[in-house]
């Protein structure tokens, strides 16, 4: 970790060096996104169940490193999710006190800060509209994990629902993802941009500790550069 921030300090003191005349050197700006968010099991036991609608806002800085090229971070707020099932959960459905053999279905809701670290490639601005990829990764903490969960047992009718549980035992509080994306900036006029942008984020790291899965998630990202 220590050879990392090193690294960054020195890339950020040379970037500095070399483009103190250019008055585009350090941008910041502000986002908004929303998407579709999908969490991918990793055991047998688990199944797919669906895609939860995301969305999220955040806080974008830019460092200028040579002429066309950009080291692209800040910060994100996300909250995204997805919708698994697992066979094979034994589970008492009051007033019975034995356990019985079920499968649950767990509807979950996210909260992340992820920071991006990624390098950004631009092309010159050819009509008012500059096009753009990053790609990199991003690291993050959960700020906040509950689920829906609803108990159907293998044999009968009888089912059972519990809403808004807290995560936060079971919930993995770091994470990593892998970032691609692309877009465009349309000047407003001096350094001053409107941005559009669809990426996708791809899990490296299990959201829950007990629950084997990776969290996805495709977002189009709308802001505004300074």
């Amino acid at each position: 970790m220590k050879k990392i921030v090193l690294a960054l300090i020195l890339l950020s003191a040379f970037a500095f060096v070399s483009n103190a005349q250019n008055e585009k050197f350090f941008r910041f700006g502000l986002h908004a996104n929303t998407g579709l968010a999908w969490m991918k099991p990793d055991q047998d036991s688990l199944e797919y169940q669906g895609m939860k609608i995301g969305m999220g806002w955040g806080f974008i800085g830019e460092l200028t490193i040579a002429d066309n090229f950009s080291f692209a971070t800040g910060f994100d707020v996300n909250y995204m999710g997805g919708k698994l099932q697992k066979i094979g959960v034994n589970q008492i459905y009051p007033p019975d006190t034995t356990a019985v053999f079920s499968k649950l279905t767990s509807n979950y809701r996210f909260q992340f800060l992820d920071i991006p670290l990624t390098l950004k490639m631009k092309t010159n601005e050819i009509n008012y509209i500059t096009y753009f990829a990053r790609i990199g990764g991003s690291i993050g903490i959960c700020l906040n994990a509950k689920a829906d969960m609803e108990y159907s047992p293998l044999s009968g009718s009888q089912m059972l629902s519990l809403n808004d549980q807290d995560l936060k035992d079971q919930r993995n509080f770091f994470r990593a993802n892998f970032l691609i994306s692309g877009g465009l900036e349309y000047s407003l006029g001096g350094t001053t941009s409107a941005l559009a942008e669809l990426s996708f984020v791809n899990g490296l790291t299990y959201q829950l500790e007990d629950t084997k899965s990776v969290g996805n998630y495709i977002m189009l990202k709308f802001g505004i550069m300074f």
